[in-house]
């Protein structure tokens, strides 16, 4: 441990002499996200957003690029819908202080000012500004009520948190949330959490009356401003790398985890590099110390033109007695050769991260994932080694389908070869608190996405979705390479002969409709329905009918998409 409270220690002492000026980040899930997305189609060649790759975004960088595309529209060079500048202006009130005119040095909001100042600052919050100190505080609910079909007990998620952000000097900048959550799940993810012992997207967590869960969590950071192209940030959180719906890379599927994250912009390069301490494999249960590993990740992506952005990545996660290994701090080495130097085989990953808009209102997005790579086996592809082990994404996004405003639609496809997440011990395995730091599915499977998102009035939005996949997995004691946590030198029934869905076999069409109307900014009323078909060999099938009412505010929808 003390190697890591070092390299922190020393970053944070090195940047916060040199920093300038500091942003919040835009909480993953919020709405702004597809804002973004549908933006930087429209735009196809913005040297901004095209590097928005890596989530969460910098509140600053948004509100800058909002307005940035507000006055395009103003001087007619590109065209908004009506929905298009009503959504731009609610994220611009949520980010109001960063927006241009809110130069209210010394201000208080208060409740009985939050619906007099709205043309800078969004009603939910309240705070204070005097100099460079700040501090604004809202509220985050989420009071949903379903049944399931499986369940004779009704479904429920009551989640209360506050969220507080601001400046303590003008080099300074914090964020955190804290929430309280009660929950009951539909069946097929009750019986995830008790074959994993995790909670999708949580940590610890107690039952809470006969089928429920209780959970408190928290996230939260510092940001600095290290020079005009370098941003830092030291948080407990989560982070999204990739532009798809899965990501193959780092997904938000898991819980929060620390990390020290510095990203740099220069010229046509963007260099993003994250160091993190994450939560080995361990059972449900507290008062003791869980096992810690640690992963170091860097990414470069490139400008290749003005609508091609490609980016190369190398993570490797590994475990030591004494804390993180300082020969992986190193930003410009690569992974691979510092391993071999220690020589300790740790999990090492490469990849791209591609990301193209070559047609008016259409992108392509890809990632490729390799674990392991012997020529000899790739040329012998065929015969499916154990060491073939890499994955693929696939996707693309259009917006203003056949000329219809705010219609949108995505399409993804991700196959996953067996044993490519996995490792010979529960610390190399890329995971983190039990469950998988990447795709839910884990690997040994093709998974096909579809959604359909349409906002036809400013407050009312649809979307449907739909998921099909086919899993290999574990047979009669034998590893097919489905389940990560697995080690992937145990168990194997032979050395080739593994193809995507070896084992046995499983099927499942996920089909979501949801209804959202905005009754005031940020606060909203869902309905949902979803029919979940799940086929797998020798059982009977497990057939699942799912409605939902929901009220939320400032808070995203907890889905379980898998």
């Amino acid at each position: 441990m003390k190697s890591i409270r070092f390299l922190f220690t020393a970053a944070l002492i090195i940047i916060s002499v040199a920093s300038f000026s500091q942003s919040d980040y835009v909480p993953l899930g919020s709405k702004e996200y597809d804002v973004i997305d549908r933006l930087q189609i429209k735009l196809r060649t913005d040297s901004i957003l095209n590097f928005s790759d890596i989530r969460p975004y910098s509140r600053k960088v948004v509100t800058e690029r909002l307005e940035y595309i507000n006055k395009l529209a103003s001087e007619g060079k590109i065209s908004l819908s009506a929905v298009d500048k009503y959504n731009i202006e609610l994220s611009l009130k949520e980010n109001f202080e960063y927006r241009t005119g809110y130069d209210l040095k010394d201000s208080t909001l208060r409740f009985r000012d939050v619906f007099t100042k709205t043309a800078l600052t969004n009603p939910a919050y309240v705070g204070v500004k005097r100099g460079d100190f700040s501090i604004y505080a809202t509220g985050n609910i989420d009071y949903t009520r379903g049944n399931d079909n499986n369940s004779s007990y009704q479904l429920y998620n009551n989640i209360r948190a506050i969220s507080i952000r601001g400046t303590l000097t003008k080099n300074f900048g914090y964020y955190t949330t804290l929430f309280e959550h009660q929950e009951a799940d539909a069946a097929y993810v009750n019986q995830y959490i008790q074959k994993f012992s995790a909670v999708p997207g949580e940590g610890l967590y107690n039952p809470f009356k006969t089928n429920g869960y209780d959970l408190f969590n928290a996230r939260g950071g510092i940001m600095f401003k290290a020079s005009k192209n370098t941003d830092v940030q030291f948080a407990y959180d989560k982070v999204f790398i990739g532009d798809g719906f899965r990501s193959l890379i780092m997904s938000d599927f898991s819980n929060n985890f620390l990390f020290l994250k510095v990203n740099t912009r220069v010229w046509k390069l963007n260099y993003h590099m994250l160091y993190a301490q994450l939560v080995a494999t361990h059972p449900n249960q507290g008062n003791y110390i869980y096992p810690k590993k640690y992963m170091a990740f860097h990414q470069l992506d490139i400008q290749a033109n003005k609508w091609l952005n490609i980016g190369a990545f190398e993570s490797v996660m590994f475990g030591r007695s004494n804390g993180f290994e300082l020969s992986y701090a190193n930003p410009i080495i690569f992974y691979r050769a510092v391993e071999r130097q220690e020589g300790s085989p740790d999990k090492v990953l490469l990849g791209l991260n591609i990301k193209a808009n070559p047609f008016k209102n259409t992108q392509f997005y890809s990632q490729l994932i390799l674990n392991e790579f012997s020529i000899e086996q790739i040329k012998r592809y065929s015969k499916g080694s154990s060491v073939n082990k890499q994955a693929l994404q696939i996707g693309a996004k259009t917006i203003d389908l056949f000329g219809v405003k705010n219609l949108d639609i995505q399409a993804e496809m991700n196959v996953v070869r067996p044993f490519v997440y996995t490792h010979y011990d529960s610390v190399g395995s890329y995971t983190h608190y039990n469950q998988p730091l990447a795709h839910p599915l884990g690997a040994n499977f093709r998974e096909f996405v579809g959604i359909i998102k349409y906002q036809p009035i400013n407050k009312l939005q649809l979307q449907a979705k739909f998921i099909y996949y086919k899993q290999g997995l574990d047979s009669a004691g034998y590893n097919f390479g489905s389940n990560i946590f697995r080690f992937y030198n145990v168990g194997l029934p032979r050395s080739e002969g593994f193809f995507i869905s070896s084992g046995i076999q499983t099927t499942c069409m996920l089909t979501s409709l949801t209804a959202t109307y905005e009754i005031l900014p940020n606060l909203y009323f869902d309905v949902n329905t979803t029919i979940r078909n799940y086929s797998k060999q020798g059982a009977a099938d497990f057939n699942s009918k799912i409605f939902s009412l929901g009220l939320r505010l400032n808070i995203a929808r907890r889905e379980f998409d898998f």
